[in-house]
């Protein structure tokens, strides 16, 4: 089974990984599989840490990790070793260890973006200065 570009759900007012360092380390897991597993083994994937992001678009926590956990088993058997075991999440999420690539969007990611969220949140905010003003002319 080859492993197929991701497509993650992204967040907002919940925590998510930061996008442009998922894109770069989906980058090199790709780069890894093309070359037969020599630039990044499946313990490098299983290692990655991500910064987490909150109050601002970030991708799916549980989408990316069990993403990466198909990626180090692809690169497990890519390289003919066997993959790790999932290691348990991380009390406090590393920075990311490798550099991001300048600030430009990947291909490797298409973005999937609800559009429900924004239009709650409008509502939201109509009704709390619904209640303002009536709270104030009362």
């Amino acid at each position: 089974m080859a492993l197929e570009r991701p497509r993650f759900g992204t967040t907002k007012l919940r925590e998510g990984y930061d996008i442009a360092d998922v894109d770069a380390a989906v980058d090199r897991v790709f780069v890894a599989l093309a070359d037969g597993a020599t630039s990044m083994t499946a313990s490098d994937v299983s290692s990655l840490r991500f910064n987490p992001v909150r109050l601002a678009a970030g991708y799916d926590m549980g989408e990316v990790d069990t993403w990466l956990d198909q990626a180090a088993a692809e690169l497990g058997r890519t390289s003919g070793g066997a993959a790790p075991a999932a290691p348990a999440a991380p009390a406090t999420p590393a920075p990311s260890a490798y550099e991001t690539t300048g600030g430009t969007r990947s291909d490797a990611i298409t973005e999937v973006r609800p559009s429900s969220s924004r239009i709650m949140l409008v509502l939201a905010l109509v009704v709390l200065l619904a209640i303002v003003v009536y709270a104030f002319y009362a």
